[in-house]
């Protein structure tokens, strides 16, 4: 297929050559595009970076190229552009996975929104933010509140206007491990695969999905614990510090000018939105409770 197809994610218009399935339509025909996809090789630069951020090469522009292990490469430029090189055969949702992990993180970056690393929710008329490490059980949680009636905003990559307090929506699927999808009674897809070797998958959930931006109401910063269900309200400069830390690919920002930019929003938001620890057990015998305490957490400090 060819053309120009148009989508909207973290509060801007994404504009591609190619469809893009998984996102969510942009509603807005007379709207300008902010990011533009283009499809053609990408060359690796002549100059070596100035820094080095796991798979992503920083350059001096503030270019960054990111080299995914199965031979894909994005070229990100200026917060506004991504040219990406995919070897043949590159399944839609394998696109999808990459696309939407570092190119984006970076892109928004290069756009002083740095992501936080969260699923976020609705509870109410309010935003929930589940933060946490790799592992630390920020999907589990979010899609056991959504079978709940819960609504999705944002999967892995949390854009939040620190200004308004505003969460901006992602896209409307959850990338679940096939063991967590089944527990929840979700119909796994084969060619929503994220990558082949990976029993991790995408799960469509448009009527779930809420494309409006949402007040942030708190932040839930998960992480596992020996002895069951702790939990903790952080206070002072530990939120700050709590929430550079669960920064997306913390390490994106570690220059001095995007370091800055998110010392600052990360203060502000510390001091606008209440931040919680939330230590969990293992055992999925034990999420209702996990379920519970959120519910209740978001009815004391939603609006």
């Amino acid at each position: 297929m060819t053309g120009e197809y148009r989508y909207r994610i973290y509060g801007l218009t994404l504009r591609s050559p190619r469809p893009l399935p998984l996102l969510w339509p942009e509603p807005d025909a007379d709207r300008a595009a902010d990011i533009l996809l283009r499809f053609g090789p990408v060359a690796i630069p002549a100059t070596p970076p100035l820094r080095q951020a796991r798979r992503l090469a920083i350059h001096a522009d503030g270019s960054g190229l990111f080299q995914a292990l199965r031979g894909a490469r994005f070229l990100i430029r200026d917060g506004r552009e991504i040219t990406i090189d995919l070897p043949p055969g590159t399944p839609a949702a394998e696109l999808h996975a990459l696309l939407c992990g570092p190119p984006l993180g970076w892109l928004m970056c290069q756009r002083g929104q740095p992501p936080l690393h969260a699923c976020v929710v609705q509870i109410g008329g309010a935003a929930v933010a589940l933060a946490g490490d790799s592992g630390a059980g920020k999907s589990t949680l979010a899609r056991a509140l959504i079978a709940r009636g819960h609504g999705l905003i944002t999967d892995d990559q949390a854009v939040i206007d620190t200004e308004a307090r505003l969460v901006q929506p992602g896209f409307p699927a959850m990338k679940l491990w096939q063991g967590a999808a089944v527990m929840a009674g979700d119909k796994v897809q084969p060619a929503l695969r994220v990558r082949e070797g990976l029993d991790k998958f995408y799960i469509p959930m448009p009527q779930s999905f809420r494309p409006q931006p949402l007040p942030l109401a708190l932040v839930l910063v998960l992480s596992p614990g020996a002895n069951g269900q702790r939990l903790e309200r952080a206070k002072g400069p530990e939120t700050a510090t709590l929430l550079l830390r669960h920064l997306y690919r913390p390490e994106f920002s570690r220059g001095d000018a995007l370091a800055r930019i998110a010392f600052q929003r990360n203060v502000a938001l510390a001091g606008a939105v209440p931040l919680y620890r939330l230590e969990r057990s293992g055992d999925l015998a034990d999420l209702p409770a996990l379920v519970a305490t959120v519910e209740n957490l978001a009815a004391r400090h939603g609006s």
